[in-house]
């Protein structure tokens, strides 16, 4: 449904619907619930202009962030790629939600092709050149901001206006180069992000510990389980240990320190399992031509091809 077309004083994007109503409240808001109220009952008749078979749209990237920025926030995700090489979760990750400022511009959404990476290196003054060898995908929780340290609340942290699928797409090959110069992964990383298959407003989500997530490459299941367990449920916890920085403390860490804008999409870091990355040496990424689905109950499905030609 396209909520501009039914009322005309709506916002035609997502970031000015979520500048006018990032906070699920206020006039824009009321508005909007009510188009879709109208829609329900003419649909019910008729097929309104502004209303369109799901079969006949192509949905896009649901948001263009302001700022993407990618947490970990999972202890079971970092404990994993930690051990995978001998080490342990350094305790800095117990004091602040670590995070680095991702690429908001080269953002795919549902269906669109994940172009190969390459990279390059200058060996002996020559520049060497070569396909990606590590390309793997993240199953992360996309956290849209509605409201930021200038809301409507003076003082107030600031809000969720609801969730999206993340893939962050890495090249582990260029990001563990990159790391050694010690400037962090954004290297391996800068090439591509999806986004969807929609934002679900936090009014509807309900408790996400709650739901099911999955990974799938070419149809076989590369993860499946509940979001709660998966992150909760780890034999290299020890007793007492925090598992997660959920987006409450997050927020109240960046307006301690920063501003923060609405439109924001914060990565929640990968979902424990959610990568080949953790697998160490057992590690089955990606080849050119395959098709990556994460899924997340509730939310949906987000599936990318990876491009045929790496």
């Amino acid at each position: 449904m396209d909520l501009h077309a039914a009322d005309r004083e709506l916002p035609s994007d997502m970031l000015g619907f979520i500048d006018a109503a990032g906070d699920l409240s206020g006039g824009a808001w009321r508005r909007a619930v009510a188009a879709l109220r109208r829609a329900e009952q003419a649909l019910r008749r008729m097929q309104p202009a502004y209303a369109h078979p799901v079969g006949r749209v192509r949905l896009q990237v649901p948001i263009r962030p302001r700022l993407l920025r990618d947490f970990i926030a999972f202890r079971g995700h970092i404990a994993r790629t930690r051990a995978s090489r001998g080490e342990k979760v350094p305790p800095e990750w117990d004091r602040i939600p670590a995070y680095y400022n991702g690429d908001a511009q080269n953002l795919l959404g549902p269906g669109e092709t994940v172009p190969f990476p390459r990279i390059a290196s200058l060996e002996d003054g020559v520049w060497a050149e070569a396909p990606s060898r590590k390309l793997d995908y993240e199953l992360e929780i996309g956290y849209v901001v509605g409201t930021g340290t200038g809301g409507r609340r003076a003082g107030a942290p600031p809000s969720l206006f609801g969730v999206t699928i993340f893939n962050d797409f890495s090249a582990r090959d260029l990001q563990s180069l990159a790391w050694r110069v010690g400037l962090g992964p954004a290297a391996g990383k800068d090439w591509a992000n999806a986004l969807g298959p929609c934002i679900v407003t936090r009014d509807e989500l309900g408790e996400l510990m709650d739901r099911r997530v999955a990974v799938r490459v070419d149809g076989t299941p590369r993860l499946r389980g509940r979001f709660e367990e998966l992150v909760t449920e780890n034999p290299l916890f020890e007793p007492g240990q925090r598992t997660a920085w959920p987006f409450d403390e997050i927020a109240a860490f960046l307006s301690r320190t920063q501003p923060v804008r609405a439109g924001e999409v914060w990565g929640s870091g990968t979902i424990p399992g959610g990568c080949e990355f953790e697998k160490g040496d057992a590690a089955a990424y990606l080849a050119a031509g395959d098709l990556v689905e994460l899924e997340v109950e509730g939310v949906g499905i987000l599936a990318n091809p990876v491009a045929r030609n790496a």
